[in-house]
């Protein structure tokens, strides 16, 4: 006897099976795949050393006019330079100022898509390709992000593959800067590769360092989740004070951009430390032209997105298990039933002088074709998902041989008992 003999009459049950089980796997494979997405989320985003008090810091130069005259004397850049760097390096444990800005970045024969610009996929409109009269080039203003060392750090930031920025490196006078891009340019550019951009009107040679891990994220201008996947990220040099007299105009509008930032303040700590570390480096620098304002929501959102994604994955998972319970059962009632009509034709094919080997072997195949046939159409389905996940693929189909595995068990214990004291006409 073959195995499409003992199929006979059960092929509509075989698929059931099959489809049901894949339905239990991938089920599996999207709780995995979220179950290390919340991780890292948690990790990243939303660990404890996160939870802070936040302000956000600007100048109070909004007169075009006077910010204009004020930002050309080189004896204001030095103040506001050394402001800076004394909030950066000078500020008392539990106080973190965290420089980050978000603009377009215009690149030259840029190689990446329309998902890459700035103002794809929000209410702004893409621009395309243009004319930069700095360059001479094609340029396209993508996405981008200017950050420190320590807004870095603070967001748990870091490069796949243990490639990191040598912020030591960071200096915006040589040749190139040191750049990270974000996990959706893998493929696009490749480590070593060099951009050239228009940088506050400065042209300047980029080397793409490494990737960012998927996810990435940072808060943003009260966005509590500022992913960084289709973002440029352009390291901030530690210090730029002395620098102005060589290019007063670039680092002219870079030093007020590093002005405006967020300081980061452990809880617990009084208003009052971040009052008297600004009026130390105001009395140290000679800039008091700053202002304060407060991010109350920065601690709500934090709260409630932390909560929503653990609460989220407690649902999942509790989901999960009764997709798991009722799955097994209906996979139970589909081999049960073909179990059946299979003994039957096992009897006979015994009592007819059908040796024990070739009854294993038809047995064999029929469950090789089951789980070879769901391998299958799980990785059929997966590939169409957004959440690619290798780990949780791996851990998926280790599972379907698992299966496969206590099956074979289990069909061969019932082969042995359904020819048990049977007789048989030898051939």
């Amino acid at each position: 006897m073959n195995a499409s003999s003992l199929l006979r009459g059960t092929y509509g049950r075989l698929v059931a099976k099959v489809f049901v089980l894949a339905f239990l796997v991938t089920s599996l494979y999207n709780v995995f795949s979220f179950s290390r997405s919340t991780q890292d989320a948690v990790s990243q985003s939303f660990d404890d050393s996160a939870e802070v008090d936040m302000y956000g810091l600007t100048d109070r130069l909004t007169d075009p006019v006077l910010f204009e005259q004020y930002r050309k004397s080189l004896a204001n850049l030095e103040k506001v330079t050394t402001f800076h760097d004394s909030l950066e390096q000078g500020a008392p444990a539990g106080v973190r100022l965290l420089s980050a800005f978000n603009q377009a970045m215009p690149v030259a024969d840029f190689a990446g898509g329309q998902a890459f610009e700035h103002g794809y996929g929000t209410q702004e409109t893409a621009q395309g390709p243009y004319e930069d009269p700095v360059l001479g080039k094609q340029v396209v203003n993508v996405k981008s992000v200017q950050l420190s060392e320590s807004t870095f750090d603070f967001y748990n930031l870091a490069g796949q593959n243990d490639i990191d920025l040598d912020w030591g490196a960071v200096d915006y006078d040589s040749e190139t800067i040191p750049v990270l891009l974000g996990a959706d340019y893998d493929g696009v550019y490749a480590v070593g590769d060099r951009l050239t951009a228009n940088y506050y009107f400065k042209p300047t040679r980029m080397r793409v360092a490494g990737f960012l891990p998927p996810n990435a994220s940072m808060f943003y201008q009260g966005d509590i989740n500022h992913f960084l996947d289709d973002h440029l990220v352009v390291p901030y040099p530690r210090s730029i004070t002395g620098a102005a007299e060589a290019d007063p105009g670039f680092y002219g509008i870079l030093a007020f951009a590093m002005l405006n930032a967020n300081i980061a303040v452990d809880r617990g700590q009084p208003d009052t430390v971040v009052f008297r570390t600004l009026q130390s480096a105001a009395t140290s620098s000679g800039f008091d032209q700053y202002a304060l304002l407060s991010v109350p929501s920065y601690l709500t959102q934090f709260a409630s997105v932390r909560a929503l994604v653990h609460d989220n994955f407690a649902l999942v998972l509790t989901v999960e298990c009764l997709v798991v319970a009722a799955s097994l059962v209906m996979s139970g009632i589909l081999t049960n039933s073909a179990t059946r009509r299979r003994e039957r034709r096992i009897r006979i094919a015994w009592e007819l002088g059908q040796s024990r080997s070739d009854l294993g072997r038809a047995v064999l195949t029929i469950v090789a074709i089951e789980y070879a046939s769901l391998a299958v159409v799980f990785l059929a389905v997966t590939h169409l998902l957004p959440n690619q996940d290798s780990s949780a693929r791996t851990f998926c189909l280790t599972l379907i041989a698992l299966l496969g595995a206590a099956d074979l068990l289990r069909c061969r214990t019932q082969l042995r008992h359904t020819i048990r004291h049977r007789p048989r006409n030898e051939p």
